[in-house]
């Protein structure tokens, strides 16, 4: 079940057509009632919510509800906003359950190891569709039969931009490569935020985290990366090249001496072989300078600019609350400015009536107010210091399987710092497998605190501060 819950968060279609409701969200609850009328477990998460977790909770629901009354000044009824506030504690209904679930299959050490293996396997099925995908765009078309079934069956589509779906998948239309996601950069976000930070704490702590059972192997994990990193680049997308330029320097600052001395060296015969690969193939030249240099001077970058403009305007003008969750599309037409209007996607946007936000952090504050936001920033820290002193404390009293828990906890610290840096692009925040490894860290957090306990109990007299 663990290992089930992650392989499906990898797809972002509603393939069971239930609407607003995800497919994670749902086999969550199955999960739920199997634990708790099959294996008679009691509903333990409750137990971890205090008042402070019920008082964000309800501030969370009042201030989506004021800033939904808000947009009666935007001319919306009663009845519209009545509906987009249910989706939104609908939305917050799915996180809930997620955290639920992922607590309940965290009740013990095997059980966390399953779920970061279930990390592993559900890359390995996204890696072999990207793979798949690259086959057909640069040996001329072969396995299309395959992308065609890809595409049809497991890929999201993205209405607002119908040019990239003219064909039945995103490859076929685009020659590009996007996964099971509506566009390129929302599968780079998803590589190097949902596998990366795994498999660097696993180089850095030489510890085999997604087969705890067997020995840690550095080629295996270095293998990983650069199968990791190769697909990155070749998804063709600016978000691609900065997730590479992000993962290569959290590499370079895990490793310690010789093998820090040793990647430099490799990065360096990487770039010149990169380099020479693109002098003697004009495609592939072609292709890197079209989203890296080419791309400054594009109209999609004046237009993710000025986008990303607008939405940070309607931070500004909407500040504690926000504007409500999904509705950044109205205010971004109204905060665009003038000079946008004369590019073809921002026609293209107008004509579908949806302005999608260009910047996933600014939708987030935009949606959610700064209130929100600041608390759940000051969670997040809190949540990585106690993460870190509960490990240092393991790691003092020599507990066993501490070096574990310290690549764990070194595993939150890149999720944060790469969902960090992203975050600044158009990626979506709000993806299963963002939240269920986000919820992983919470939950782990719990879990430590259970082994510290229980290990103060059997005898232990230090306690770390």
């Amino acid at each position: 079940m663990e290992q089930l819950l992650i392989l499906i968060s990898v797809i972002q279609k509603n393939i069971l057509n239930i609407p607003f409701f995800s497919q994670a969200a749902f086999l969550g609850i199955l999960i739920i009632l199997y634990r708790r009328l099959v294996d008679h477990i009691s509903l333990e998460p409750l137990d971890n919510l205090k008042l402070r977790h019920y008082a964000f909770i309800g501030l969370l629901a009042l201030s989506q509800l004021l800033a939904f009354i808000g947009l009666t000044n935007e001319g919306y009824g009663i009845g519209s906003i009545l509906k987009k506030f249910i989706i939104a504690m609908i939305t917050v209904a799915n996180f809930l359950i997620l955290y639920f679930v992922m607590n309940l299959l965290m009740r013990n050490d095997y059980q966390i190891k399953k779920i970061v293996t279930g990390n592993f396997w559900a890359f390995i099925l996204l890696i072999g569709i990207c793979l798949v995908q690259i086959i057909y765009v640069f040996l001329g078309g072969r396995l299309e039969s395959i992308v065609e079934l890809i595409g049809r069956y497991l890929e999201y589509h993205n209405i607002l931009n119908p040019g990239s779906f003219e064909k039945i998948s995103y490859t076929q239309s685009t020659q590009r490569v996007n996964g099971l996601y509506a566009e390129s950069g929302f599968l780079a976000g998803v590589l190097a935020i949902g596998f990366a930070p795994f498999i660097i704490s696993a180089m850095k702590n030489k510890i085999n985290l997604f087969f705890p059972n067997s020995r840690y192997h550095g080629w295996f994990y270095y293998g990983l990366f650069a199968v990791l990193m190769g697909v990155l680049v070749l998804a063709k997308t600016s978000t691609g090249i900065l997730a590479v330029v992000v993962m290569a320097l959290l590499l370079l600052w895990a490793v310690k001496g010789r093998e820090r001395l040793n990647l430099i060296v490799l990065y360096v015969i990487a770039g010149l072989l990169l380099a020479l690969i693109v002098m003697r193939v004009p495609a592939l030249k072609n292709m890197l300078l079209s989203f890296t240099v080419g791309k400054t001077d594009s109209d999609s970058t004046t237009m993710r600019l000025l986008a990303t403009q607008a939405v940070f305007i309607t931070v500004l003008k909407n500040p504690l609350i926000g504007v409500g969750f999904g509705q950044t599309s109205h205010f971004n037409f109204i905060n665009a400015p003038s000079s946008v209007k004369q590019l073809a996607e921002y026609q293209l946007f107008l004509k579908n009536k949806e302005f999608p936000d260009q910047s996933a952090w600014g939708a987030v504050l935009a949606q959610f107010g700064l209130i929100i936001g600041i608390i759940i920033v000051i969670y997040i820290i809190h949540l990585l210091l106690d993460l870190k002193k509960s490990t240092k404390w393991l790691q003092i009293h020599q507990i066993t399987g501490y070096q574990y828990d310290q690549a764990i906890y070194d595993s939150a610290v890149y999720f944060t710092i790469i969902f960090l840096v992203l975050g600044m692009l158009s990626i979506q925040w709000s993806f299963d497998l963002f939240i269920l490894m986000f919820f992983f860290f919470v939950n782990y957090r719990h879990y430590l605190n259970r082994k510290i306990t229980n290990n103060l109990k059997d005898g232990e007299v230090y306690i770390y501060d």
